[in-house]
């Protein structure tokens, strides 16, 4: 075992050095002004670690400089427990600070500089490789680590260090790994990332690191490590936008290009009017469902699918495939399942707990054999342009299908204390659910496919052959179903039998969109999708750590709380409720006096009762009000109330 030094060259092993140095590039000088170290043993881990983190063996510890001036760790265990996590970081149970970002300290300087760019990477490793490779260059580079692609948030905001760094005006580079052309979750961390910084007023560029010859992903160190200069690293860096992850991405792989062509000609080619899946009888809603389904999994290929040599393998979370679809995510879970018992694609399992699901687009044997024999732009595809010519998606975006409720539905609620269930069709004097939504006409599903194969065919139909592509029988039926909501609201043109493209459809039919409140039901799923995925990350966050102390004995706090009202609550209410019958019986009883000379208790307190009240309050409502109550003799021993003396002069 090597022994641990005070200088900082010495507390590295030979084995951590080489990893720094001949793995990642990175300069003696620049690791050492950061603090890196070798530990033994988890168990000389500084205060913030888990047990469990204690517990794992030798590895390096960075020292996690933040900008603004306070310092916490980082730890890299040469043997990880958990396959892919590769950095512990100090746990918030455990008084660890939660995200933060990294900046060398002798950078610290150029935090406040708007004229040097910033650089954002993934791990401190690789932050000091691009430090060592600008140092060599002689350039001025501010370069901030991030634990995780993901960790510049927190709670779904951005976190304090990274509001810390000025960006207006200044320009700013993500340097992920080159798997955010094939991971959505990587992917979508860039994108949020460079989104978060042009609305701060940064200008982004977006690096694109390509893949090793086998297909490994590339990280900063590794492309420098490779003889790369950071001249070079900066020339794969090109002006953010979010159309270029599946432009580079097709751009690169001639296999995935050709997969993706062969299925939107095959998604075009199908008989959806027709559509079976796991069904026993065809059924075109179901199949223009399927349809706007398959469709969202194509698109989605282009942007983080890969190519397994048995299909095109897609990774998509339900929610954010219903949102792509322009359905709810029950329907379009029932969509895929059709897709499956079709043949069209396969259900993987997903990579792990909490991860979105795996689907495998497949592809024809004969596709395979030209994709894989390098004929990917043969006659099987019709194409000889090796570009991504012919992958045109439809322009128009997929649509809704029209609201299921009507203005005459019934509506069902339970009545009263009875709990009896009572249906009557809606008025104005009938209770309404919040919920509830009228009947909203839409151009749905089944149109958008005349203005994908009107598109296709170059804005311009014969009303036969739109009937034919569409696989419907009756034109006459076409046109005057189909066809006419499209030529009222101004998106096609029917001249005679001869069907065209408005001049500006696309903004017609936006219009529409808004008018059917389309956008705004869009808009609403969307919002519910995102906090139903927050709640279900607590709920796997909990699950993994259990429930906090902290939040058992609010937990606890809270129930007494509410005990404690619904009591004074219930306390409040007899009060009120005997008050009211106090009330009520004096005024009986002044009533009832105000007539009569005298009358027996008895008599009185069974009157009263008659009369709804408590036969008890009759003789103290008496006293209040002066009358008389005594025993008499004559009358068997008997209580008798006289009232007071002014009431039986008035009375006289």
């Amino acid at each position: 075992m090597s022994s641990y030094p005070n200088s900082n060259h010495s507390t590295l092993l030979d084995s951590h050095r080489r990893m720094l140095e001949g793995g990642s590039g990175i300069l003696p000088e620049v690791y050492e002004e950061s603090k890196v170290r070798s530990i033994a043993h988890g168990r000389e881990l500084p205060d913030g670690f888990s047990p469990r983190q204690r517990r794992l063996g030798s590895g390096l510890l960075f020292t996690v400089h933040r900008p603004d001036g306070t310092t916490c760790h980082s730890f890299r265990p040469d043997e990880p427990d958990k396959p892919g996590r590769k950095y512990e970081q100090q746990s918030r149970r455990y008084g660890g600070p939660g995200n933060v970002l990294y900046v060398h300290p002798v950078q610290r300087h150029l935090i406040g500089d708007l004229s040097v760019p910033v650089i954002y990477v993934e791990g401190i490793k690789k932050a000091l490789s691009i430090i060592s490779a600008a140092r060599r260059a002689g350039a001025r580079v501010l370069v901030v680590a991030i634990s995780g692609v993901w960790n510049f948030l927190s709670g779904g905001e951005p976190i304090p260090d990274l509001l810390g760094i000025p960006v207006e005006g200044r320009e700013v580079g993500i340097v992920f790994d080159s798997d955010i052309l094939t991971k959505p979750g990587p992917q979508g961390a860039a994108v949020r990332l460079a989104e978060t910084e042009i609305s701060r007023g940064a200008k982004v560029r977006m690096a694109f690191l390509p893949d090793t010859p086998d297909g490994s992903k590339v990280g900063a160190d590794d492309f420098l490590v490779s003889g790369k200069t950071y001249a070079e690293l900066r020339m794969t860096m090109r002006a953010y936008d979010p159309g270029d992850f599946a432009l580079i991405k097709l751009s690169r792989d001639d296999k995935l290009r050709a997969g993706i062509r062969w299925l939107l000609r095959d998604w075009r080619d199908r008989d959806w009017m027709r559509f079976v899946g796991a069904a026993e009888k065809e059924n075109w809603q179901r199949g223009h469902t399927a349809r706007d389904a398959k469709e969202a999994l194509i698109r989605l290929v282009a942007k983080t699918g890969r190519w397994d040599g048995r299909g095109l393998i897609v990774e998509v979370g339900l929610r954010r495939l219903s949102d792509l679809a322009a359905k709810t995510a029950p329907s379009v879970g029932d969509a895929i399942k059709h897709l499956a018992a079709d043949g069209q694609l396969e259900i993987l399992p997903a990579e792990g707990k909490g991860k979105p699901r795996r689907y495998r687009l497949l592809v024809p044997s004969a596709a395979l054999y030209s994709i894989e024999g390098g004929n990917a732009e043969g006659e099987e595809f019709g194409e000889t342009d090796p570009g991504c010519k012919g992958l045109r998606y439809p322009s128009a975006p997929n649509l809704r299908w029209s609201s299921p409720a009507r203005p005459g539905a019934l509506v069902r609620h339970v009545e009263g204390a009875t709990g009896r269930a009572v249906t009557e069709a809606i008025g104005e004097n009938i209770f309404v659910p919040p919920d509830y939504r009228p009947y909203a006409h839409r151009l749905g599903p089944h149109r958008k496919a005349v203005l994908d194969a009107l598109e296709d065919a170059g804005g311009r139909m014969d009303l036969k052959e739109l009937c034919e592509v569409l696989r419907r029988k009756r034109p006459w039926d076409v046109r005057r179903r189909i066809l006419k909501p499209l030529e009222e609201a101004g998106i096609i043109e029917c001249e005679g039998d001869v069907i065209v493209l408005a001049a500006e459809w696309l903004a017609k039919l936006d219009e529409q969109r808004e008018r059917d409140g389309e956008v705004e039901q869009a808009e609403k799923q969307a919002k519910r999708h995102k906090r139903e995925s927050a709640d279900y990350r607590l709920e796997l966050e909990r699950r993994k750590h259990g429930t906090p102390k902290a939040s058992i004995e609010g937990v606890r706090r809270g129930r007494e709380l509410r005990e404690r009202r619904m009591r004074e609550a219930f306390a409040e209410e007899e009060r009120a409720a005997d008050l009211g019958a106090k009330t009520f019986s004096k005024r009986f009883v002044h009533r009832t006096m105000r007539k009569l000379p005298q009358i027996s208790l008895g008599t009185l307190e069974d009157l009263l009762r008659e009369e709804g009240g408590v036969a008890a309050h009759a003789e103290p409502a008496a006293w209040s009000l002066g009358c008389t109550v005594e025993r008499r003799p004559e009358y068997g021993n008997r209580e008798i109330v006289y009232p007071p003396t002014e009431w039986r002069e008035g009375a006289a």
